[in-house]
């Protein structure tokens, strides 16, 4: 067993269903219920309620003439989430600290996750702001400009209506709580190609953000540059989108992205 899961709370259940796909992807060919109920050791009731959840989540799916079960669509769907955030990081680990040598600020890698920000790496300059996010934290998606980004690029059209389904926390002064308002911030932010914030999640802090696009020209990724407000202000924001713009063409060039370079 695993160290992290002794002295743990295991869930049988849901042991039992990785069972079931498990004997599945080993067999190679799709299965029916008699056959993955002896594989796995469940009754075959067991067996057929587990298959059935799993068809509902499109985690198997079912062979209407033979009734058979093979993997389903969600788990491609979840694998190359993995793979793709996986090739994310280490696409742009070079990148992240080379940006903020330019601009003498911290840089953040963010990704949508749960409808919020999941910053995935961080760049730090010597002389930069230390940064509350790291790596593994969690942004609000109406308070930060890595958030401001993924939330108006986001492909799923239900998201700001989620996001706006309870009122909008307040972390500032300058905090964005009214939906109107923050639609249309968003509005001004995919008509200008990026998204600030200031002072709106934490006083004294500031950002710029840029989304990262796929060989799809989906927006899987946020770029951003964050300063103290003494230094990353509307007069010094052109300075700091120049090169966050260059950095975030070169990623997106390994990617597969195909956008025009930002020339600066």
């Amino acid at each position: 067993m695993p160290a992290s899961t002794r002295g743990s709370r295991r869930i049988q259940a849901v042991e039992h269903a990785i069972d079931v796909l498990d004997a599945i992807a080993r067999a190679g060919r799709p299965m029916g219920v008699s056959d993955i109920a002896r594989q796995t050791g469940l009754s075959k009731a067991t067996a057929h309620h587990l298959l059935t959840t799993l068809e509902s989540r499109r985690l198997v799916m079912r062979d209407p003439a033979s009734t058979r079960y093979r993997l389903g669509w969600a788990l491609y769907e979840f694998g190359t989430s993995v793979v793709r955030d996986v090739d994310l990081s280490r696409i742009a680990r070079p990148y992240l600290d080379k940006l903020a040598a330019q601009t003498s600020e911290s840089v953040l890698l963010g990704i949508l996750n749960e409808d919020s920000v999941l910053y995935l790496d961080r760049g730090e300059a010597p002389s930069g702001l230390r940064m509350v996010a790291n790596a593994g934290r969690r942004g609000p998606l109406h308070a930060t400009a890595s958030g401001k980004i993924l939330l108006a690029f986001a492909a799923d059209p239900q998201l700001f209506d989620r996001i706006i389904a309870k009122p909008l926390p307040r972390y500032t002064p300058t905090t964005i709580t009214n939906p109107t308002t923050l639609r249309h911030e968003l509005a001004q932010v995919r008509q200008q190609g990026f998204a600030t914030c200031w002072q709106e999640r934490e006083v004294g802090l500031c950002s710029l953000a840029v989304a990262i696009r796929d060989y799809t020209g989906a927006a899987v990724a946020s770029l951003t540059v964050a300063g103290p407000a003494t230094r990353l202000t509307t007069r010094t924001l052109q300075a700091h989108l120049l090169p966050l713009q260059a950095t975030g063409h070169q990623i997106e060039t390994h990617l597969g992205g195909s956008r025009p370079k930002i020339e600066g």
